[in-house]
């Protein structure tokens, strides 16, 4: 039981990760530096069925994980509810592929913007509003958990805030110059909440 319980902590970062990287390959040109994951599974993407994937793996380890948190002190609620609708999200971005490489985003100033874009750009926005708010919430009620589990969600979720609004700066129009890096950057934070709420759940 302890097994599976990081196994599936690991499930989703791990899909996720292993899709970028393949999909990143495939896509010519490709600069992870500068350009955002999401570019590798927007439409007219060579990489796209694989980054796809990677999203719904990534949107089913959180489901997962959600259940065989549920119960446990590491996770009280609402932390397993948020991490459902964490997976619902990631699985949204993933399906509402941008309508080409270069993600068009309003609040980034574009003005040619699809119906699809503006979704993919919802379901993002809720799914790290999500990534952020767990383990805060986590760092504030767990308090069966022990302290150091709490100050590493404390940790991760500031960490990812940090992240989140260095990726959206970076992102701006006309020159996103290492605003891939800097999601990236973001991404690892985020996720890394998984295999350590997946280990102390372990350890009971």
């Amino acid at each position: 039981m302890r097994l599976r319980t990081v196994m599936v902590s690991l499930a989703g970062p791990v899909a996720f990760a292993i899709a970028e990287r393949i999909a990143a390959r495939m896509e010519p040109g490709y600069r992870r530096r500068d350009e955002p994951v999401s570019a590798l599974a927007a439409r007219g993407s060579r990489g796209a069925p694989v980054m796809v994937s990677g999203f719904v793996g990534l949107a089913a380890g959180s489901v997962a994980l959600a259940g065989v948190l549920r119960g446990s002190v590491v996770a009280p609620e609402p932390v397993p509810s948020m991490l459902v609708i964490a997976g619902l999200t990631t699985a949204g971005a993933g399906l509402a592929r941008c309508s080409d490489r270069s993600c068009p985003t309003r609040f980034l100033g574009d003005v040619d913007v699809a119906r699809v874009d503006d979704l993919h750009a919802a379901f993002s926005v809720a799914t790290f509003a999500m990534w952020i708010a767990i383990p805060l919430v986590a760092a504030v009620r767990a308090e069966d958990a022990g302290r150091g589990y709490r100050r590493a969600c404390a940790a991760i979720g500031v960490a990812t805030l940090g992240g989140f609004i260095g990726a959206g700066l970076a992102a701006r129009r006309p020159s996103p110059v290492w605003s891939g890096a800097a999601q990236r950057a973001m991404l690892a934070s985020a996720l890394l909440w998984f295999p350590v709420a997946g280990i102390a759940a372990a350890r009971g």
